[in-house]
Protein backbone atom coordinates (compact mmCIF):
# COMPACT_ATOMS: atom_id res chain seq x y z
CA UNK A 1 0.00 0.00 0.00
CA UNK A 2 2.62 2.48 1.07
CA UNK A 3 4.18 2.14 -2.80
CA UNK A 4 1.38 3.65 -4.11
CA UNK A 5 -0.11 6.45 -1.47
CA UNK A 6 1.43 9.03 -3.35
CA UNK A 7 1.38 7.57 -7.02
CA UNK A 8 -1.62 7.44 -9.61
CA UNK A 9 -2.85 4.19 -10.96
CA UNK A 10 -0.94 5.07 -14.61
CA UNK A 11 2.85 5.31 -12.41
CA UNK A 12 1.71 2.14 -10.73
CA UNK A 13 0.73 0.03 -13.50
CA UNK A 14 3.27 1.61 -16.18
CA UNK A 15 6.93 2.10 -14.36
CA UNK A 16 8.90 2.19 -17.41
CA UNK A 17 7.08 5.58 -18.75
CA UNK A 18 8.67 7.93 -21.70
CA UNK A 19 6.81 10.76 -23.71
CA UNK A 20 5.40 8.71 -26.40
CA UNK A 21 3.88 6.27 -23.81
CA UNK A 22 2.35 9.31 -22.29
CA UNK A 23 0.60 10.70 -25.61
CA UNK A 24 -0.68 7.76 -26.56
CA UNK A 25 -2.22 7.32 -23.33
CA UNK A 26 -3.58 11.22 -23.73
CA UNK A 27 -4.80 9.96 -26.72
CA UNK A 28 -6.49 7.35 -25.34
CA UNK A 29 -8.36 9.29 -22.63
CA UNK A 30 -9.08 11.50 -25.87
CA UNK A 31 -10.92 8.71 -27.61
CA UNK A 32 -12.65 7.34 -24.29
CA UNK A 33 -14.61 10.55 -23.44
CA UNK A 34 -15.21 11.50 -27.08
CA UNK A 35 -17.26 7.93 -26.68
CA UNK A 36 -18.57 8.65 -22.87
CA UNK A 37 -20.31 11.79 -23.84
CA UNK A 38 -22.06 10.26 -27.07
CA UNK A 39 -24.32 8.63 -23.83
CA UNK A 40 -26.81 11.36 -22.95
CA UNK A 41 -30.16 12.44 -21.76
CA UNK A 42 -31.05 15.52 -24.74
CA UNK A 43 -32.09 18.03 -22.21
CA UNK A 44 -31.79 21.65 -23.26
CA UNK A 45 -29.71 23.92 -22.71
CA UNK A 46 -27.40 21.40 -21.46
CA UNK A 47 -27.86 17.86 -21.39
CA UNK A 48 -26.94 15.16 -19.24
CA UNK A 49 -23.92 13.23 -19.98
CA UNK A 50 -21.22 10.50 -18.79
CA UNK A 51 -18.53 12.96 -19.50
CA UNK A 52 -18.16 14.06 -16.14
CA UNK A 53 -17.87 10.39 -14.80
CA UNK A 54 -15.25 10.02 -17.61
CA UNK A 55 -13.31 13.10 -16.33
CA UNK A 56 -12.98 11.75 -13.22
CA UNK A 57 -11.77 8.44 -14.17
CA UNK A 58 -9.29 10.05 -16.37
CA UNK A 59 -8.35 12.14 -13.21
CA UNK A 60 -8.05 8.74 -11.24
CA UNK A 61 -6.01 7.06 -13.71
CA UNK A 62 -3.35 10.02 -14.59
CA UNK A 63 -3.22 12.26 -12.16
CA UNK A 64 -3.67 16.05 -11.84
CA UNK A 65 -0.51 16.88 -14.77
CA UNK A 66 -1.49 14.26 -17.01
CA UNK A 67 -5.10 14.20 -16.25
CA UNK A 68 -5.73 18.10 -17.13
CA UNK A 69 -3.79 17.35 -20.18
CA UNK A 70 -6.01 15.28 -21.11
CA UNK A 71 -8.99 17.05 -20.61
CA UNK A 72 -7.23 20.10 -22.38
CA UNK A 73 -6.24 17.78 -25.31
CA UNK A 74 -10.17 16.63 -25.52
CA UNK A 75 -11.24 20.74 -25.31
CA UNK A 76 -8.85 21.35 -28.12
CA UNK A 77 -10.10 18.66 -30.07
CA UNK A 78 -13.56 19.63 -30.25
CA UNK A 79 -12.25 23.15 -30.77
CA UNK A 80 -10.60 22.35 -33.73
CA UNK A 81 -13.73 20.57 -35.01
CA UNK A 82 -13.45 16.73 -34.12
CA UNK A 83 -17.18 16.05 -32.33
CA UNK A 84 -15.73 14.83 -29.49
CA UNK A 85 -18.54 16.50 -27.06
CA UNK A 86 -21.87 15.18 -26.37
CA UNK A 87 -24.44 15.21 -29.68
CA UNK A 88 -21.32 14.95 -31.85
CA UNK A 89 -21.00 18.78 -31.36
CA UNK A 90 -17.81 20.40 -32.14
CA UNK A 91 -16.03 24.20 -32.77
CA UNK A 92 -15.84 27.66 -31.13
CA UNK A 93 -20.52 27.50 -30.75
CA UNK A 94 -20.24 24.54 -28.61
CA UNK A 95 -17.45 26.91 -26.19
CA UNK A 96 -19.31 30.23 -26.98
CA UNK A 97 -22.38 28.78 -26.31
CA UNK A 98 -24.07 27.47 -23.12
CA UNK A 99 -22.13 24.14 -22.40
CA UNK A 100 -18.93 25.77 -22.96
CA UNK A 101 -18.29 26.83 -19.40
CA UNK A 102 -18.86 22.75 -18.40
CA UNK A 103 -16.10 22.18 -20.67
CA UNK A 104 -13.42 24.64 -19.12
CA UNK A 105 -14.23 23.13 -16.09
CA UNK A 106 -13.47 19.82 -16.70
CA UNK A 107 -9.82 20.92 -17.11
CA UNK A 108 -9.58 22.43 -13.47
CA UNK A 109 -11.89 19.39 -12.11
CA UNK A 110 -9.12 16.92 -13.75
CA UNK A 111 -6.59 18.97 -12.23
CA UNK A 112 -8.00 19.17 -9.00
CA UNK A 113 -9.20 15.61 -8.46
CA UNK A 114 -5.74 14.76 -10.16
CA UNK A 115 -4.24 15.94 -7.25
CA UNK A 116 -6.21 14.91 -4.75
CA UNK A 117 -5.24 11.39 -5.52
CA UNK A 118 -1.97 12.22 -5.67
CA UNK A 119 -1.88 13.41 -2.22
CA UNK A 120 -3.18 9.84 -1.19
CA UNK A 121 -7.23 10.69 -1.53
CA UNK A 122 -9.65 8.55 -3.57
CA UNK A 123 -8.72 5.14 -2.01
CA UNK A 124 -11.87 4.30 0.06
CA UNK A 125 -15.49 4.85 -0.59
CA UNK A 126 -15.82 7.97 1.37
CA UNK A 127 -12.78 10.02 0.09
CA UNK A 128 -13.91 8.97 -3.37
CA UNK A 129 -17.18 10.72 -2.77
CA UNK A 130 -15.59 13.54 -1.38
CA UNK A 131 -12.87 13.89 -4.16
CA UNK A 132 -16.02 13.54 -6.71
CA UNK A 133 -17.92 16.75 -5.17
CA UNK A 134 -14.75 18.53 -5.02
CA UNK A 135 -14.85 17.95 -8.74
CA UNK A 136 -18.26 19.17 -9.51
CA UNK A 137 -18.10 21.96 -7.65
CA UNK A 138 -15.41 22.88 -9.74
CA UNK A 139 -16.85 22.17 -12.75
CA UNK A 140 -20.56 23.67 -12.16
CA UNK A 141 -18.19 26.91 -10.54
CA UNK A 142 -17.46 27.35 -14.46
CA UNK A 143 -21.02 25.78 -15.49
CA UNK A 144 -22.83 27.90 -14.21
CA UNK A 145 -22.14 31.44 -14.70
CA UNK A 146 -20.74 30.59 -18.22
CA UNK A 147 -24.51 29.92 -18.79
CA UNK A 148 -25.38 32.44 -17.59
CA UNK A 149 -23.62 35.02 -20.06
CA UNK A 150 -24.61 32.65 -22.73
CA UNK A 151 -28.20 32.87 -22.39
CA UNK A 152 -28.95 36.03 -20.53
CA UNK A 153 -32.31 36.22 -20.27
CA UNK A 154 -32.56 34.07 -17.30
CA UNK A 155 -32.90 34.74 -14.19
CA UNK A 156 -30.50 33.30 -11.34
CA UNK A 157 -33.18 30.88 -10.41
CA UNK A 158 -33.06 29.96 -14.32
CA UNK A 159 -29.50 29.46 -14.38
CA UNK A 160 -29.88 26.86 -11.32
CA UNK A 161 -33.24 25.01 -12.98
CA UNK A 162 -31.51 24.99 -16.56
CA UNK A 163 -27.36 24.46 -15.25
CA UNK A 164 -27.49 22.29 -11.69
CA UNK A 165 -30.96 21.20 -10.78
CA UNK A 166 -31.90 18.61 -13.51
CA UNK A 167 -28.52 17.08 -13.27
CA UNK A 168 -28.48 16.60 -9.53
CA UNK A 169 -29.74 12.97 -10.11
CA UNK A 170 -27.60 12.41 -12.40
CA UNK A 171 -25.00 13.61 -10.75
CA UNK A 172 -25.23 11.60 -7.75
CA UNK A 173 -25.70 8.25 -9.76
CA UNK A 174 -22.29 9.19 -11.35
CA UNK A 175 -20.79 9.79 -8.44
CA UNK A 176 -22.13 6.48 -6.55
CA UNK A 177 -20.43 4.39 -9.72
CA UNK A 178 -17.16 6.19 -9.22
CA UNK A 179 -17.49 5.44 -5.18
CA UNK A 180 -18.35 1.77 -6.95
CA UNK A 181 -15.71 1.09 -8.69
CA UNK A 182 -12.48 3.30 -8.25
CA UNK A 183 -11.30 1.90 -5.12
CA UNK A 184 -11.47 -1.47 -6.81
CA UNK A 185 -9.25 0.82 -9.52
CA UNK A 186 -6.32 0.97 -6.70
CA UNK A 187 -6.80 -2.71 -5.43
CA UNK A 188 -6.26 -3.37 -8.72
CA UNK A 189 -3.25 -1.44 -8.89
CA UNK A 190 -1.88 -2.26 -5.47
CA UNK A 191 -1.48 -5.82 -6.95
CA UNK A 192 0.21 -5.00 -10.20
CA UNK A 193 2.54 -2.86 -8.13
CA UNK A 194 3.30 -5.98 -5.41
Amino acid sequence: MHEVENKTIYEVIFKQRNVLLDVAMIALSVVFLAIIAKIRIPLWPVPITMQTFGVFTIAFFFGSFRGSISLLAYALAGLLGLSVFAGFDAGLPVFLGPTGGYIIGFIFAAFAVGYLIEKGHGRTWKSVLLVVLVGEVIIYAFGLPWLAAALPGLTFFGVLKAGLIPFIIGDTLKALGAVALFPYLWKGAEKISQ
